[in-house]
Protein backbone atom coordinates (compact mmCIF):
# COMPACT_ATOMS: atom_id res chain seq x y z
CA UNK A 1 0.00 0.00 0.00
CA UNK A 2 2.76 2.83 1.01
CA UNK A 3 4.65 1.57 -2.42
CA UNK A 4 1.76 2.21 -4.37
CA UNK A 5 0.86 5.31 -2.49
CA UNK A 6 4.23 6.66 -3.30
CA UNK A 7 3.94 5.91 -7.22
CA UNK A 8 0.78 7.73 -7.41
CA UNK A 9 2.71 10.43 -5.47
CA UNK A 10 5.02 10.84 -8.50
CA UNK A 11 2.89 10.35 -11.22
CA UNK A 12 0.66 13.75 -9.98
CA UNK A 13 3.77 15.82 -9.12
CA UNK A 14 4.94 16.15 -12.81
CA UNK A 15 1.80 17.07 -13.46
CA UNK A 16 1.05 19.39 -11.92
CA UNK A 17 4.31 21.26 -11.70
CA UNK A 18 3.62 21.06 -15.72
CA UNK A 19 0.40 22.88 -15.18
CA UNK A 20 1.54 25.46 -12.84
CA UNK A 21 4.18 26.51 -16.17
CA UNK A 22 3.76 29.74 -17.63
CA UNK A 23 2.40 29.12 -21.47
CA UNK A 24 1.99 31.42 -24.06
CA UNK A 25 -1.28 32.69 -25.94
CA UNK A 26 -2.44 35.20 -28.07
CA UNK A 27 -4.52 38.17 -26.82
CA UNK A 28 -6.55 40.43 -28.90
CA UNK A 29 -4.30 42.09 -31.74
CA UNK A 30 -3.31 45.69 -31.79
CA UNK A 31 -3.63 48.00 -35.26
CA UNK A 32 -1.07 49.53 -37.19
CA UNK A 33 -2.10 52.50 -39.53
CA UNK A 34 -0.45 51.94 -43.67
CA UNK A 35 -1.34 54.61 -45.73
CA UNK A 36 -0.11 54.38 -49.34
CA UNK A 37 2.40 56.73 -50.81
CA UNK A 38 1.39 60.15 -52.42
CA UNK A 39 1.40 60.14 -55.97
CA UNK A 40 0.55 63.89 -56.41
CA UNK A 41 0.74 67.41 -54.07
CA UNK A 42 -3.10 67.80 -53.96
CA UNK A 43 -5.61 66.05 -52.00
CA UNK A 44 -9.18 65.66 -52.62
CA UNK A 45 -12.32 63.72 -51.16
CA UNK A 46 -14.01 60.97 -52.83
CA UNK A 47 -18.03 60.37 -52.57
CA UNK A 48 -17.99 58.10 -49.59
CA UNK A 49 -15.48 60.49 -47.96
CA UNK A 50 -18.07 63.10 -48.79
CA UNK A 51 -20.74 61.44 -47.38
CA UNK A 52 -18.47 61.47 -43.98
CA UNK A 53 -18.89 65.48 -44.06
CA UNK A 54 -21.94 66.19 -41.43
CA UNK A 55 -20.86 69.23 -38.83
CA UNK A 56 -22.61 72.57 -39.70
CA UNK A 57 -22.30 74.20 -35.97
CA UNK A 58 -25.72 74.51 -33.70
CA UNK A 59 -26.15 78.26 -34.17
CA UNK A 60 -29.72 79.12 -35.04
CA UNK A 61 -30.48 80.63 -37.63
CA UNK A 62 -27.60 79.59 -39.55
CA UNK A 63 -27.58 77.66 -42.87
CA UNK A 64 -28.03 73.74 -42.92
CA UNK A 65 -27.71 71.26 -44.83
CA UNK A 66 -31.75 69.39 -45.61
CA UNK A 67 -30.15 66.36 -47.88
CA UNK A 68 -27.31 64.67 -49.67
CA UNK A 69 -26.92 61.98 -51.77
CA UNK A 70 -24.04 60.14 -54.02
CA UNK A 71 -24.59 60.94 -57.69
CA UNK A 72 -22.03 59.63 -60.33
CA UNK A 73 -19.01 60.52 -58.87
CA UNK A 74 -19.33 63.28 -56.26
CA UNK A 75 -21.96 64.30 -53.80
CA UNK A 76 -25.04 66.43 -54.20
CA UNK A 77 -26.42 69.05 -51.09
CA UNK A 78 -29.26 70.43 -50.54
CA UNK A 79 -28.71 73.63 -48.82
CA UNK A 80 -30.97 75.94 -47.47
CA UNK A 81 -29.89 79.55 -46.47
CA UNK A 82 -32.69 80.85 -44.09
CA UNK A 83 -31.80 84.58 -45.00
CA UNK A 84 -29.53 87.07 -46.18
CA UNK A 85 -28.23 88.57 -43.63
CA UNK A 86 -24.90 87.55 -42.34
CA UNK A 87 -25.31 84.35 -40.47
CA UNK A 88 -27.73 83.22 -42.56
CA UNK A 89 -25.57 83.36 -45.66
CA UNK A 90 -22.48 81.00 -45.01
CA UNK A 91 -21.96 77.63 -44.42
CA UNK A 92 -18.91 75.29 -42.81
CA UNK A 93 -20.16 71.99 -43.46
CA UNK A 94 -17.29 69.31 -42.19
CA UNK A 95 -15.79 66.76 -40.76
CA UNK A 96 -14.89 68.36 -37.78
CA UNK A 97 -13.23 67.67 -34.42
CA UNK A 98 -15.28 70.43 -33.13
CA UNK A 99 -18.76 67.90 -33.30
CA UNK A 100 -20.21 65.34 -35.47
CA UNK A 101 -18.55 62.18 -35.74
CA UNK A 102 -15.04 62.90 -36.49
CA UNK A 103 -14.38 60.66 -38.57
CA UNK A 104 -12.32 62.35 -41.03
CA UNK A 105 -10.03 63.96 -38.35
CA UNK A 106 -6.54 63.09 -37.76
CA UNK A 107 -5.59 61.84 -40.73
CA UNK A 108 -2.21 61.84 -42.70
CA UNK A 109 -2.24 64.75 -44.68
CA UNK A 110 1.33 65.99 -44.45
CA UNK A 111 2.79 65.27 -47.80
CA UNK A 112 0.44 67.39 -49.63
CA UNK A 113 -0.05 70.85 -50.39
CA UNK A 114 -2.99 71.74 -51.33
CA UNK A 115 -6.69 70.29 -51.25
CA UNK A 116 -8.49 70.54 -53.99
CA UNK A 117 -13.02 69.86 -54.89
CA UNK A 118 -14.79 70.25 -57.93
CA UNK A 119 -17.80 72.05 -57.44
CA UNK A 120 -20.90 72.74 -59.88
CA UNK A 121 -24.27 74.82 -58.70
CA UNK A 122 -27.16 72.67 -59.68
CA UNK A 123 -29.97 74.63 -58.77
CA UNK A 124 -31.58 77.68 -56.85
CA UNK A 125 -34.99 76.55 -54.75
CA UNK A 126 -35.11 73.97 -58.10
CA UNK A 127 -33.94 76.06 -61.35
CA UNK A 128 -31.37 76.57 -62.82
CA UNK A 129 -32.06 79.14 -65.45
CA UNK A 130 -28.91 80.71 -67.44
CA UNK A 131 -31.05 83.94 -66.49
CA UNK A 132 -30.55 83.80 -62.67
CA UNK A 133 -28.48 86.65 -61.42
CA UNK A 134 -27.71 84.62 -57.90
CA UNK A 135 -23.99 83.42 -57.88
CA UNK A 136 -22.38 81.31 -55.07
CA UNK A 137 -18.83 81.52 -53.68
CA UNK A 138 -18.02 77.88 -52.71
CA UNK A 139 -15.01 76.41 -51.76
CA UNK A 140 -12.46 73.16 -50.03
CA UNK A 141 -11.78 73.96 -46.21
CA UNK A 142 -9.01 72.35 -44.55
CA UNK A 143 -7.69 73.43 -41.04
CA UNK A 144 -5.40 74.08 -39.29
CA UNK A 145 -4.40 76.25 -41.93
CA UNK A 146 -0.41 76.50 -40.48
CA UNK A 147 -0.25 80.56 -40.07
CA UNK A 148 -2.30 80.19 -36.85
CA UNK A 149 -6.18 80.11 -37.97
CA UNK A 150 -8.36 77.43 -37.70
CA UNK A 151 -9.08 76.81 -41.09
CA UNK A 152 -8.53 77.91 -44.94
CA UNK A 153 -10.43 78.14 -47.79
CA UNK A 154 -9.89 79.73 -51.15
CA UNK A 155 -13.21 80.05 -52.84
CA UNK A 156 -14.39 80.39 -56.36
CA UNK A 157 -17.59 81.59 -57.22
CA UNK A 158 -20.23 80.07 -59.11
CA UNK A 159 -23.22 81.27 -61.36
CA UNK A 160 -25.81 80.25 -63.80
CA UNK A 161 -24.31 81.86 -66.57
CA UNK A 162 -22.42 79.60 -69.67
CA UNK A 163 -19.26 78.59 -68.28
CA UNK A 164 -19.91 79.87 -64.60
CA UNK A 165 -21.35 77.25 -63.39
CA UNK A 166 -19.03 74.31 -62.59
CA UNK A 167 -15.07 74.41 -60.98
CA UNK A 168 -12.37 73.96 -59.03
CA UNK A 169 -11.68 75.08 -56.10
CA UNK A 170 -8.07 74.26 -54.47
CA UNK A 171 -6.77 75.69 -50.85
CA UNK A 172 -3.30 75.62 -50.32
CA UNK A 173 -2.18 73.66 -46.87
CA UNK A 174 0.35 73.67 -44.01
CA UNK A 175 -0.61 70.90 -42.01
CA UNK A 176 0.56 67.35 -40.67
CA UNK A 177 -3.03 65.83 -39.74
CA UNK A 178 -6.83 67.35 -40.45
CA UNK A 179 -8.58 68.94 -37.78
CA UNK A 180 -11.31 70.10 -40.08
CA UNK A 181 -12.19 69.66 -43.44
CA UNK A 182 -15.27 69.72 -45.91
CA UNK A 183 -16.88 72.40 -47.75
CA UNK A 184 -17.52 76.17 -47.47
CA UNK A 185 -20.77 78.38 -49.23
CA UNK A 186 -21.52 81.65 -48.74
CA UNK A 187 -23.94 83.73 -50.87
CA UNK A 188 -21.86 85.88 -52.99
CA UNK A 189 -24.50 88.91 -54.22
CA UNK A 190 -27.09 88.62 -51.12
CA UNK A 191 -29.04 91.80 -52.91
CA UNK A 192 -30.66 89.74 -55.18
CA UNK A 193 -31.41 86.42 -53.13
CA UNK A 194 -34.62 85.84 -51.64
CA UNK A 195 -34.73 87.76 -48.23
CA UNK A 196 -37.06 84.66 -47.26
CA UNK A 197 -34.47 81.71 -47.70
CA UNK A 198 -33.44 80.27 -50.32
CA UNK A 199 -32.10 75.72 -51.16
CA UNK A 200 -28.91 75.74 -52.67
CA UNK A 201 -28.08 72.15 -54.75
CA UNK A 202 -24.57 71.87 -54.98
CA UNK A 203 -22.30 68.66 -56.65
CA UNK A 204 -18.71 68.37 -55.05
CA UNK A 205 -16.63 66.01 -56.44
CA UNK A 206 -13.15 64.89 -56.19
CA UNK A 207 -10.84 67.01 -58.28
CA UNK A 208 -9.09 65.68 -61.56
CA UNK A 209 -5.90 64.47 -60.78
CA UNK A 210 -5.81 64.78 -57.09
CA UNK A 211 -4.97 61.93 -54.55
CA UNK A 212 -7.94 60.36 -52.30
CA UNK A 213 -7.50 61.01 -48.82
CA UNK A 214 -6.45 57.86 -47.25
CA UNK A 215 -8.37 55.75 -44.91
CA UNK A 216 -5.71 54.09 -43.15
CA UNK A 217 -5.51 50.52 -43.65
CA UNK A 218 -5.36 48.22 -40.02
CA UNK A 219 -2.85 45.58 -40.35
CA UNK A 220 -3.30 43.25 -37.42
CA UNK A 221 -0.14 42.72 -35.32
CA UNK A 222 -0.40 40.19 -33.11
CA UNK A 223 0.72 39.85 -29.31
CA UNK A 224 1.33 37.40 -26.85
CA UNK A 225 1.65 37.43 -23.54
CA UNK A 226 1.53 35.17 -20.08
CA UNK A 227 -1.56 32.59 -19.57
CA UNK A 228 -2.48 32.50 -15.74
CA UNK A 229 -1.37 29.47 -14.00
CA UNK A 230 -3.65 26.38 -15.09
CA UNK A 231 -4.50 24.16 -12.17
CA UNK A 232 -5.48 20.57 -12.56
CA UNK A 233 -8.48 19.49 -11.84
CA UNK A 234 -8.36 15.49 -10.48
CA UNK A 235 -12.46 14.93 -11.22
CA UNK A 236 -15.20 14.99 -8.13
CA UNK A 237 -13.81 14.76 -5.13
CA UNK A 238 -14.69 11.35 -3.02
CA UNK A 239 -15.29 10.65 0.51
CA UNK A 240 -14.65 7.88 2.01
CA UNK A 241 -11.98 5.10 0.77
CA UNK A 242 -10.64 4.77 -3.25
Amino acid sequence: MKRNSRLLFAWIVPLVVCGCGQSERREPSVTKQIVPPAASTTVTLSADRLMFLNWGGLDLGCPTVLDKRAVDAGVEFDIRFPGTDIRARSIDYVSSRSGGQRTLVGLDVGRYKAFALKFTLVSVNGRSDPNLAQAIAVGALIGPAGDGRLSACEPLVLGFSPGRTTGVASTGMHTAKTRTIGIRAHLANPQVWAAEGSVVTLRVEPAPGADILAMPAIVSQPKSRAKSPHVLNFGPRRMGAW
